[in-house]
């Protein structure tokens, strides 16, 4: 029984209990405005109107004409010989349809292998349906080393088809094409010249423009064709691009090249004239003529072309019926197909509970403790799944299934690491935080170890989420609201700003405990949102058998269990980097540590991070299965994918892209509401956990005066704005921010996550560490973290998997500080509580 003076404290900290009638009915407020933003979801959910976006009059490629092109491009592989059916071959590999061309090629390896030239055709084409990447690179060597002899007949067909590849020669392989684009053969100066664009060095483009202008008409074809393919252009290239083009005689066997890249490159209000030139080469240009212009149609063809392209799939030369095929096929992938109003109806109701749960909280608080810990009395459940749900960011939720799809389930390893996760954290670390009455987990480090190491601990903390929530306010824009919405990416910074202005407003209202409950509300649609696309898939595909696999796909890696250097991921490597990643962030994120603090004891902060770590499970077996079931939904209708895309290789864009087209109306709204409550948990709890440290830390720490808790109140809501409008700032400049999402978030997002924890393992548990050597530490535990994720990029050879340099770095700070504290330099760490 507690004593009146307990009952009575407690209810002066919760306040939860000074007016009780009135928090019952805010409390109903708050619980009404969850329900009614699902219902509503629910509600609008049984429509399913037409998705198209695109004119209505727009002719539709009809399910029957879409098989008689895959048809005719099959035709085509089986019965036509040598070039024709690589071409064949290389249109099915880009529309995702790829069964029998492998085996095809194999035959032709064994037949036709060692002839010059055609042997390149046939390497092209193996690279092209290799499923693993080290395949892939297998074949592009053999390529690269015909190119580099000087003397095999084949060079000029190697350098083409390196270049149609996208190979990108590191500096040290880069001499050859440097040589041979400079050399006086132009059109292999023009397929080296692409090699160098692709590798990134801008005097590739330029020296295209220089061939442009050539008094030899097959380097000015061979310019235009490269160019033809390039993206993007400056604009001085396009200039130059139009006025060739405009110069070239009519009739000049340049002039189909000249007029493909220019149909491909110009504004659509000028799109049209072009076109009409290429259906005149179609009518009466020569046979290269008729079907490179139809190639052009594959990437700028419109509606009113599709009547005339499906007479072409019945031409007599191969060539032209599969490029005609190939055409047709794309300009289905090119209409425009999004959510309607219904969907943006859905998102508007959950926004607006949102900010009714942030205007409601916001009438609550009283104090510091209220905004930045809830007033240390929340409850275990709830803060659990907020520290799940801040933690599960948009990059998780749509990296998951990608990576599923793409590598294979060896990731799942994760789950062997929990249990001694909540070993070490719950029992080691948590208590040793609870005891310290504390706001900013990093007052911990100057308490032990001194200022410049808690200053530098801020400092990481501060980088490392910075970078996190703009990247993921990013992600969520970029991958799912713009390309859902038929918009262009331009449009991006714009939807960054308003998705990071509604979250700031909740976040910088409510406090934590608007944080934690809208991160409940959010988990919920979360996990809803992943269900519901198993299910539906499920439902269209008639049973789970029909995408479970029966099989180990062949694009999947073998599994490795142990130590590999070689292998991109192995089990004990996955488990290791999620136990350091989990300790790491249980042990020093003020996102964590901030939740662990809003409880009111150990028992109920270990429930915490149990909640977390139960959650997580569930969610990673529901995001796996997601990802099975988009592979199979994708294999059956590869006419669903955007022109351009392919199942493996845009594996990231496969869950969005099944929201857009393969939900019904009002559900769309529902599941991309799942998508922004990953995005909006985690770039709310990441606003009030950086305004923590940066009011504790650098304004409290440094500020000579103290203001009254209501001057501190507001003080916490600037700098919360704050935080949001560098976030959103931040997130207009991560465009170039490329790759795989889970090695993004491995490599960019979790870069910091060890040097920081380092800082407190050793404030925690060395006994003779020092600040000075802490720093030592710390600098070697950032150079190898660095190191190790950028191995490639620093030296331009493999290095070992990114997934050893959480837990190699951890171990060599460690390591490095525990020596270099021996040092007697600096005082020694105050182990007092």
């Amino acid at each position: 029984m507690k004593s009146p003076a307990d009952r009575t404290n407690h209810a002066s900290r919760d306040g939860e209990s000074r007016l009780p009638n009135r928090h019952h009915r805010r409390a109903a407020l708050a619980r009404w405005t969850c329900a009614l933003v699902l219902l509503g979801s629910l509600c609008l959910a049984g429509a399913r109107p037409a998705r198209i976006l695109a004119d209505e009059a727009v002719a539709q490629v009809t399910p029957e004409l879409r098989q008689r092109a895959v048809t005719v491009l099959r035709e085509t592989l089986d019965c036509e010989a040598r070039w024709i059916k690589v071409h064949a071959a290389e249109f099915l590999l880009a529309l995702d349809y790829p069964e029998g061309v492998g085996e095809t090629f194999d035959q032709e390896l064994a037949s036709a292998g060692d002839e010059p030239e055609y042997r390149i055709g046939i390497w092209r084409v193996l690279a092209r349906a290799a499923a693993r990447e080290r395949d892939r690179d297998a074949w592009i060597g053999k390529i690269r080393d015909v190119f580099v002899d000087p003397d095999a007949p084949d060079r000029l067909h190697a350098v083409e088809t390196l270049a149609k590849l996208g190979y990108q020669a590191s500096k040290d392989e880069a001499e050859p094409f440097e040589m041979a684009a400079r050399g006086d053969d132009g059109r292999m100066a023009a397929f080296a010249s692409w090699v160098l664009f692709n590798s990134g060095m801008p005097h590739g483009e330029a020296r295209l423009v220089e061939l442009l202008a050539s008094d030899d008409g097959p380097t000015r074809s061979i310019a235009a064709y490269a160019l033809q393919h390039l993206t993007p252009l400056r604009r001085e290239t396009l200039v130059a691009l139009f006025a060739a083009a405009i110069s070239e005689p009519s009739d000049s066997a340049s002039r189909v090249f000249l007029t493909s890249a220019v149909a491909v490159h110009a504004h659509d209000a000028h799109r049209d004239a072009w076109r009409r030139q290429l259906w005149a080469l179609i009518r009466s240009g020569s046979e290269t003529e008729r079907r490179l212009a139809c190639q052009a149609l594959a990437a700028v063809g419109q509606a009113e072309d599709l009547r005339a392209l499906t007479d072409l799939l019945d031409d007599s030369d191969g060539d032209v019926r599969a490029a005609a095929a190939c055409a047709i096929l794309r300009l289905e992938r090119r209409v425009t197909r999004g959510m309607i109003w219904l969907d943006w109806v859905v998102i508007a109701l959950y926004g607006a509970g949102m900010l009714g749960i942030g205007w409601y909280y916001s009438k609550r608080i009283t104090s510091t403790d209220d905004y930045l810990l809830g007033g240390r009395s929340m409850r275990p459940l709830s803060v659990g799944l907020s520290l799940f749900a801040t933690l599960l960011s948009t990059i998780t939720y749509l990296a998951w299934p990608g990576e599923l799809i793409r590598f294979g389930p060896m990731m799942l390893a994760m789950i062997a690491a929990y249990p001694l996760v909540f070993l070490i954290a719950g029992w080691f670390m948590i208590p040793f935080i609870m005891n310290l009455k504390i706001t900013s987990a990093y007052e911990v480090l100057e308490t032990r170890l001194g200022l410049s190491v808690r200053m530098l601990g801020s400092t990481f903390f501060l980088a490392m989420r910075l970078a996190w929530m703009a990247v993921i306010i990013y992600a969520t824009t970029d991958k799912v609201l713009v390309p859902l919405m038929g918009l262009d990416s331009s449009a991006t910074p714009y939807f960054c700003a308003l998705l990071g202005v509604i979250t700031v407003m909740y976040t910088s209202m409510g406090g934590l405990r608007a944080v934690v409950l809208t991160d409940v509300t959010q988990t919920l649609i979360l996990f809803g949102g992943a269900v519901l696309t198993i299910v539906l898939i499920t439902i269209d595909l008639g049973g789970v058998g029909n995408w479970w696999p029966a099989a180990w796909p062949v694009h999947w890696p073998e599994p490795t269990w142990g130590f590999s250097s070689t292998a991109r991921l192995t089990f004990l490597g996955a488990m290791m980097a999620h136990f350091t990643w989990w300790v790491c962030t249980a042990g020093s994120d003020q996102m964590a540590i901030q939740r662990y603090l809003a409880t009111r004891d150990v028992r109920a902060a270990r429930r915490v991070l149990g909640t977390s770590l139960w959650a997580n499970v569930f969610v990673a077996l529901i995001l796996s299965a997601v990802g099975l079931a988009l592979m199979a939904y994708f294999r059956v209708n590869p006419h669903l994918l955007p022109d351009g895309q392919t199942i493996l290789s845009d594996s990231d864009t496969l869950f969005p892209r099944f929201i857009a087209r393969g939900l019904p109306a009002g559900l769309s709204g529902l599941v991309v509401a799942g998508l922004l409550a990953a995005a909006m948990s985690s770039l709310s709890s990441g606003v009030n956990s950086s305004c923590s440290v940066i009011t504790v830390d650098f304004i409290d720490r440094f500020r000579p005066r103290k203001s009254s808790e209501v001057d501190h109140v507001k003080l916490a809501k600037y700098v919360s704005v704050f935080v949001g409008a560098a976030v959103i700032a931040l997130s207009s400049g991560v465009g170039m921010v490329q790759g795989n999402l889970l090695e993004l978030a491995f490599k960019v997002v979790n870069l910091l996550t060890a040097p920081l924890f380092g800082l407190f393992f050793m404030a925690m548990f060395v006994r003779w560490a020092t600040g000075p050597g802490t720093l030592v530490g710390a600098a070697f535990g950032l150079a190898v973290v660095v190191a190790i994720s950028y191995w490639k990029e620093i030296t331009g050879t493999e290095g070992i998997s990114f997934i050893w340099a959480m837990p190699l770095s951890f171990v060599v700070q460690i390591g490095t500080g525990m020596l270099a504290s021996l040092v007697p330099i600096g005082r020694r760490a105050d182990r007092r509580p």
